[in-house]
């Protein structure tokens, strides 16, 4: 005999006479106990019986008794054990020996197969030559029946059916754990679980749906070639698949790009392990230490530290205590299913793998084909073929059940029947049914709003999935008697704390009140929120209706891989860091593929701004901001800070004791220095406790932000008269930098401002960061925020980067927040005051203003590289076209296309002005009058009644195709002015006759008033 049997046939179970029960040995939970043994002695395979269509018989083989197995069709054909004998929560060791009664040099693969979930435990490779021990480890579920978990021996297909002998069949094993708890894995705050929902330790092995639906699922790679080839032909399909992907193959040359592919393409991920080792008899902790490992690994390399992995494949199909480990760890254990036998031992012909494949189709079935692990060419043309056919024949393709949540139907509200779930939002607004509908009879209609942000809002929370795009669509119609104004859809998402305001992008429009207009577009939520609200917003004052809302997950473009990176291009330009405004929205999908392509630093757009960090006094939130930070640390992407002092976006306790306004006394001089200290300190010690050792990826900070006006104001260098100003005067800005220097010593330090190319703002700005200098503020870099317009003429933007250079070449220089409107007026980038003037756009064909922003582009970038021993920085604001908020500030502007992207990723003539000016479309025609630059005031003083002579300088005026052109101004430089104020005329017209105009005024007063 090969192994003696230790407790005989039915004998050992004490089988109860016409009753077919089994009475079960007690089970120490510590202490494993043999349950079953079978070596056929007695010519008898009870209370083993028979699984499958085949014949079993007990024969003589090599001088012993043996089970012979004949007439297989299929790979459980065989034995099974009998209910009953595995209890929940045990554990158990299944053995066998196994050999083919077949022609010498056959072979296959066997492996133990555990119902319900039909699980495989010890898969080994089997042949005719000699007996093979077939060995492996179960763990039974928590609150599986009993009666269900049955086990039975599974073979692998060959071309043809064969025989089999199998003898010693020894199982042992404990009930459930003494205390009848589950394990747990071993506590960690950091670590993120695969993402399943609700995952249970059974392997599931049933495709999502009914009907005729698979769920396909590749194995063992990635792995260049055939992952390749296979990905190609499943983006031809429009098929996503389940890819149960190797550490060591990921991180193997080439492994990185296609794992990015495979998440690219929205193709679900499944953990299967760091290698191809068997994992049955591995304890938890080593099965929890490489699955950890691996979900490392694969988050490493999608950039993404939140990547969801929600399932896990057991390799070879043994799996021992790795699925009750993989539940603990958030992801679904995941069945074989229907298997094509493509690993080695098999007939790998292409001919077998197509007919294999065929037969493993079935409704409902989860379909196991591998495109690693060997040459796996074969499995590609068979999943061609094959999925080629089941198309043809109306088959769909599904995910697995379990792992994470179907993606949401959508949410709508029709308003037919109330509110559907909106509120007010914003104290004293007011929401009501109207019946002045889009459809059907109901509206929303949302008045009493005092604030912009004042609306209407819905809780997504539960409808809006993570990391999947969107679309969001509302229908809007003003109140009667309201004149037009711009509605736009906003999102507010809530971590720990604190808050973040995301517009949905493209979902702005000009709305009034004698029609319904609709305002979408898409949004990606980048990572969980405890709470999302979609809202819509508006002027303050203005009642407005809305109907048909809808919520729906959409497919996005992918990103174009053929051209070059702006990082790459810019960076063999001489500029360091290029850079780009995101927020959570970016870190996941497409938006990541985009960032991680063509930028090497971004600017979270509002994550680091005050009132976001510090909403409360001494209440810090650092959800948005660390999300950031994460990615840009996972993806080796440096990160510019935004921003530590600013006017705009701070919480107004900073300047407050209590309800009373601080004043600049001494005591309320130096609150606020504490306040400024507290909250600078805050963040540098989140951040050095999160990166130690100075390994975070912030390289610089704007320190201070927009603190010079855009006109004359009483204060030193134009100052802005903000709260900052009011209670420190000048030397908040001193305070500011010597505290950024002091917490993040290893950071460039940028003051930043916008409409710093006009040339009185440039003068005002030099002044300010010279008389810095002088005080020995640690100032390293000046920022031009250069929020542009096709006819600014980037001669000035070349004027103030000269300028700093003359005042200090080792100052480094950066463009932080760059896009080129297309609009007749720029009214600047001060988001604290609305322009008065309604914006339009300066083209008529929206192809000719973005062939026009790309000249722009050309000429501006051409510049720039000549001045890249200063320039070391450039940030674009915003990813794309469908992000900018030029979209929606002060006004929806839809016809705006500022950025390299356009509203689906993909490059624009403003990206090809970057990188390649050839490939510029024709200009076209010239319909931009020359800039002139503003004019202050000018004050003269006269001695006498008759005024005086003022020679005025003339401003700058260009023309963005003809330079400089003349300034003709009324009266003109040298005239006498009489005492009172006269307005100059100053007219510019370009060489085919476009003719701009502007005016300033010049004030004559009386020397001694009175006097004739």
């Amino acid at each position: 005999m090969r192994q003696r049997r230790l407790i005989a046939g039915a004998t050992a179970f004490g089988l109860m006479t016409g009753a077919g029960a089994l009475a079960l040995p007690a089970a120490s939970a510590d202490e494993p106990a043999v349950l079953l043994t079978e070596d056929f002695e007695d010519g008898d395979f009870g209370p083993l019986s028979q699984n499958g269509g085949s014949a079993l018989s007990i024969v003589d083989a090599d001088g012993d008794k043996a089970l012979l197995v004949q007439g297989r069709a299929n790979d459980y054909d065989g034995f099974k054990t009998p209910a009953n004998l595995l209890q929940a929560g045990g554990s158990y060791t299944f053995s066998a020996q196994v050999k083919l009664s077949a022609a010498a040099g056959t072979t296959t693969s066997a492996r133990f197969v555990v119902e319900p979930a039909y699980t495989w435990v010890g898969n080994t490779s089997v042949s005719a030559d000699a007996w093979t021990t077939v060995t492996g480890t179960f763990n039974a579920p928590a609150g599986a029946s009993p009666a269900a978990l049955r086990a039975y021996l599974g073979t692998g297909n060959l071309s043809a059916p064969y025989d089999y002998l199998v003898d010693d069949v020894v199982i042992s094993g404990t009930g459930a754990p003494a205390d009848g708890g589950a394990w747990q894995p071993t506590p960690d705050p950091a670590f993120v679980p695969g993402g399943a929902t609700n995952p249970t330790t059974t392997p599931l092995a049933a495709a999502r749906g009914t009907g005729n639906v698979a769920a396909l699922t590749f194995d063992d790679g990635p792995n260049p070639g055939e992952t390749t080839a296979l990905l190609d032909f499943l983006k031809d399909k429009g098929i996503t698949a389940t890819f149960c992907v190797i550490g060591q193959n990921v991180t193997a040359p080439g492994g990185t790009e296609l794992l990015r592919r495979i998440v690219a393409e929205g193709h679900t991920l499944c953990n299967h392990g760091t290698s191809y080792a068997d994992m049955g008899s591995w304890t938890q902790a080593q099965v929890e230490a490489d699955l950890k490992e691996n979900l490392r690994i694969i988050r490493a390399a999608a950039g993404d530290s939140a990547l969801q992995v929600p399932y896990f494949r057991a390799p070879n199909g043994s799996w021992g205590s790795t699925g009750e480990v993989a539940s603990a760890l958030g992801m679904q254990p995941l069945g074989l299913g229907k298997v094509i036998s493509d690993w080695d031992g098999n007939d790998l012909s292409e001919a077998t793998l197509t007919a294999n494949l065929r037969e493993a189709f079935s409704p409902g079935a989860v379909v196991l084909a591998h495109d690693g692990g060997g040459d796996r060419s074969n499995t590609v043309k068979a999943v061609a073929t094959v999925v080629t056919e089941k198309i043809a024949e109306g088959w769909t393709f599904t995910l697995p059940q379990g792992g994470v949540a179907d993606a949401p139907a959508g949410v709508t509200s029709d308003f037919e029947t109330g509110t559907d779930g909106w509120t007010a939002r914003g104290d004293g607004v007011q929401i009501a049914a109207s019946s002045d509908a889009h459809s059907g009879t109901g509206s929303l209609l949302v008045t009493n709003r005092t604030q912009p942000w004042h609306g209407a809002a819905l809780d997504v929370t539960v409808g809006m999935p993570v990391g999947t795009a969107v679309e969001i669509s509302v229908w809007a119609k003003l109140a009667p008697g309201q004149s037009p104004a711009s509605l736009k859809v906003s999102v507010q998402r809530d971590n720990g704390g604190g808050s973040a305001y995301d517009g949905v992008a493209g979902a702005g429009a000009s709305v009034t009140a004698d029609g319904w207009t609709q305002l979408r577009g898409t949004y990606t939520l980048g990572a969980a929120a405890d709470k999302a609200q979609v809202y819509v917003e508006g002027p303050a004052g203005v009642s407005f209706l809305l109907d048909d809302f809808s919520l729906a997950a959409i497919v996005e473009k992918p990103i174009q891989t053929d051209v070059p990176g702006l990082k790459d291009v810019l960076g063999a330009g001489g500029i360091e860091h290029v850079g780009v405004a995101i927020d959570a929205r970016e870190t996941v999908g497409t938006a990541a593929d985009l960032v991680r392509k063509h930028f090497n630093a971004f600017t979270p757009e509002n994550a680091g701004k005050p009132e976001s960090v510090q909403p409360v006094e001494g209440q810090f939130a650092f959800t948005q901001l660390d999300q950031l930070l994460d990615f840009a640390d996972a993806n080796d992407i440096q990160v510019y800070g935004h921003v530590l002092a600013w006017h705009s976006q701070t919480p107004a306790w900073f300047f407050k004791d209590g309800t009373r306004d601080l004043t600049n006394s001494a005591a309320d001089q130096a609150l606020l220095k504490a306040r400024m200290e507290a909250h600078i300190r805050g963040i540098a010690d989140h951040i050095d406790a999160r990166y130690p050792n100075g390994d975070s990826p912030i390289w610089a900070w704007d320190v201070v932000n927009e603190v010079i006006a855009d006109g004359d104001t009483a204060n030193p260098h134009d100052m802005r008269d903000s709260r900052w100003f009011q209670v420190l005067g000048e030397g908040f800005v001193d305070e500011a930098f010597r505290l950024a220097d002091r917490y993040f010593p290893n950071a460039a330090l940028f003051i930043n401002d916008y409409n710093t190319e006009m040339p009185e703002k440039r003068a005002d700005y030099l002044e300010l960061i010279g008389a810095l200098k002088a005080r020995s503020v640690p100032i390293d870099g000046v920022g031009h925020q250069a929020h542009v317009d096709v006819a600014r003429p980037v001669q000035w933007l070349e004027d103030s980067i000269k300028a700093v250079e003359a005042l200090d070449p080792k100052l480094l220089q950066a463009i932080t927040e760059l896009d080129v409107n297309s609009s007749t007026e720029n009214q600047g980038a001060d988001v604290s005051g609305a322009p008065a003037d309604p914006y339009s756009p300066a083209f008529e064909d929206d192809a000719d203003a973005a062939a026009e922003v790309g000249y722009y582009y050309r000429d501006l970038f051409a510049m720039l590289r000549e001045h890249n021993a200063s320039v070391d920085s450039v940030t674009f604001w915003g990813i794309s076209n469908a992000r900018t908020w030029l979209r929606t500030w002060p006004m929806a502007r839809p016809w705006e296309q500022p950025l390299p992207f356009d509203d689906e990723l993909q490059v624009t003539p403003a990206y090809w002005g970057i990188v390649d000016p050839s490939r510029l479309p024709a200009r076209p025609a010239d319909v931009l009058p020359p800039r002139i630059a503003d004019q202050s005031d000018i004050r003269a003083v006269s001695n006498g009644a008759s005024g005086v002579k003022v020679n005025y300088s003339l401003p700058s005026a260009i023309d963005t195709l003809d330079g400089p052109v003349q300034l003709t101004c009324t009266p003109a430089p040298g005239t006498r002015f009489p005492v009172g104020t006269t307005t100059v005329t100053c007219t510019a017209t370009d060489r085919v006759g476009n003719t701009r105009t502007t005016s300033f005024d010049v004030i004559v007063t009386r020397k001694q008033a009175g006097r004739p």
